[in-house]
């Protein structure tokens, strides 16, 4: 029985909306079915760094920041509401470091975003 999935006793199919890990907008539905301990599934979720299609095209096109709150870092900083897609040309003035181009997206800390007087929300 291989791809079936074990339903869970309280909550069925289990269903969780999956969101993107760059603009946070949903991406699809995951039906976890039975978890451990038949624990209910998150209701919004995100699995993985792999951009939406939107954010794919987007990457495509230039550099996507999204602005974080001062002092954050790492892997996934908390994030400000900020979010535009420049240029690559506009990034290397900013910046002048290649190997930030590699990755399509930046977390910029609000202070250096409103610095750049880059709009506050956009999408």
């Amino acid at each position: 029985m291989s791809g079936c999935i074990k339903l869970s006793q309280k909550h069925g199919v289990n269903p969780s909306l999956e969101q993107c890990f760059i603009c946070m907008e949903p991406k699809g539905v995951i039906l976890f079915g039975r978890l451990k301990d038949d624990q209910e599934a998150p209701r919004i979720t995100c699995l993985n760094q792999e951009p939406c299609d939107k954010c794919k095209e987007h990457m495509r096109l230039g550099i996507i920041l999204i602005s974080v709150k001062n002092g954050e870092s790492g892997k996934n900083p908390y994030r400000t509401g900020g979010w535009c897609v420049v240029k690559e040309e506009a990034v290397l003035r900013m910046v002048n470091d290649p190997k930030l181009l590699e990755k399509r997206i930046m977390f910029v800390p609000d202070t250096a975003w409103k610095m750049l007087e880059l709009p506050e929300v956009i999408r």
